[in-house]
């Protein structure tokens, strides 16, 4: 199994995850939201933690 995480409903663009990301995986989608880039996101689970609205949400996913 592989965590995968998601910005569903609820971001308020505060931030934090991107500010949070080692890798550098979250970006922002103008004025709306942020996206998390699953090709360079390590599943470390700093975004999800650290987001305030919990607008993030981890999906557990079979490995390919």
């Amino acid at each position: 199994m592989k965590t995968v995480y998601k910005v569903e409903g609820g971001c308020v663009l505060c931030l934090m995850c991107v500010y949070q990301c080692p890798v550098k995986a979250i970006s922002i989608i103008e004025d709306v939201s942020t996206v998390i880039d699953q090709d360079k996101c390590i599943g470390c689970g700093k975004c999800y933690n650290g987001c305030q609205p919990e607008a993030i949400i981890k999906i557990e996913v079979e490995d390919k």
